[in-house]
């Protein structure tokens, strides 16, 4: 009755290490370089037991994606419901491991039809989250939803991170530093407002 347990959880350890590892080489050398030998040698496999484990380069892709887009709504809903909504969802949205992996994915989904799908699901899903929340607590922050709809709320918060970490990890010089900066004392002070005039958190 063990041995299955074992083998179990010996598997699980082996997909993680290949997941980690991909991620890494993903996030350091960019979606093209996360091929069957590389990830194969960081791990120290051959290819053929790689694709017991994922039998095609794509699977292991959608394999990634998955993995981290759990963490990903696991954070967002806790972002959402914390005493500073805006704050920490703009501390997740402008993460920049999270979010240069994320332009490696929208990267690598442009030519991969399996990954280009999953992305579509979990895009709907965490911005549907976020629209529900946002149709919550806009008034709290005296924010008109007719005027200024979830929709471009989210939107702003979610493209601006995207712009910022894909201009820094670039290294174009476009400011971003600046911009980083204004929006975080921008959330601030709208926290600070919603905090005085609705005692929030």
């Amino acid at each position: 009755m063990t041995q299955p347990r074992r083998r179990r959880a010996a598997t699980e350890e082996k997909v993680r290490r290949v997941l980690d590892a991909a991620e890494e080489i993903m996030l350091h050398e960019g979606y093209a370089a996360v091929t069957s030998r590389n990830v194969a040698e960081r791990v120290g496999l051959t290819a053929p037991l790689l694709h017991y484990y994922f039998s095609t380069i794509d699977d292991l892709f959608v394999a990634m994606l998955r993995r981290r887009s759990e963490r990903i709504v696991e954070r967002m809903a806790a972002a959402l419901t914390s005493p500073r909504p805006l704050r920490a969802w703009w501390d997740l949205a402008s993460d920049p491991r999270g979010t240069a992996l994320f332009i490696e994915f929208l990267a690598a989904a442009n030519h991969r039809p399996a990954l280009r799908a999953e992305m579509g699901r979990v895009a709907r899903e965490v911005r549907r989250m976020q629209m529900d929340v946002l149709d919550k607590i806009l008034p709290e922050y005296d924010v008109d939803p007719d005027e200024f709809p979830p929709a471009l709320v989210a939107a702003t918060m979610q493209g601006l991170g995207l712009a910022l970490v894909a201009d820094e990890t670039a290294g174009h010089e476009t400011a971003h530093e600046q911009a980083r900066a204004a929006m975080s004392r921008l959330v601030d002070r709208i926290e600070q407002r919603r905090t005085r005039q609705h005692g929030a958190g």
